[in-house]
């Protein structure tokens, strides 16, 4: 088995251009992050307030220092790995290598990018209250449990694309005899 016939099966081709995609995210992401810092420190600033403001809706104790967010007591400094922006550029590297067209694409990467952040958002409430009011737990949380949960996320928002946006209706193409 050849090279182009690797290249003709849908399968093989987007493994080869996902693999492809992570590697160029895994050299660019830190020179880049270096070059546009202000992007992720917007980042990290914005997360940082809208988990303050959560936390705030359901609890006098929450309060904010920077991008310090505490629940009482604990409190986790956001960073940008505390963003999504990996998670949404593992996602972007599925939606791109996935052989669909470019407005399904466009389609996966406008609604899945929001949900991905939302996911993250929620995920960082949960281990300040973790933190807050389980803290031998924190780190099995924030270590163990999230970055599976994560990887099950991002996978499961891609599937969803693929279900409802890529293959919708193909199901009602009647089959050819």
């Amino acid at each position: 088995m050849g090279i182009r016939s690797l290249a003709q099966n849908p399968a093989y081709r987007f493994v080869g251009l996902f693999g492809i995609y992570l590697v160029a995210v895994a050299i660019a992401y830190p020179l880049l992050t270096e070059r546009w810092i202000t992007p992720v420190k917007f980042m990290t600033t914005l997360t940082a307030q809208i988990d303050y403001a959560m936390l705030a809706l359901v609890s006098d104790e929450a309060t904010i220092d920077g991008n310090l967010v505490s629940l009482g007591s604990f409190g986790v400094r956001i960073i940008a790995e505390c963003t999504g922006i990996f998670e949404v550029l593992i996602f972007l590297a599925a939606v791109l290598a996935y052989p669909t067209s470019w407005a399904k694409r466009g389609i996966g990467i406008g609604l899945g990018i929001p949900i991905l952040y939302a996911f993250n958002v929620v995920r960082i409430l949960v281990l300040i209250a973790v933190g807050r009011h389980w803290v031998e737990l924190f780190d099995f949380m924030h270590l163990y449990f999230w970055q599976a949960t994560l990887i099950l996320m991002i996978t499961s928002v891609w599937l969803l694309w693929i279900f409802k946006v890529v293959r919708h209706g193909e199901s009602d193409v009647p089959a050819r005899a």
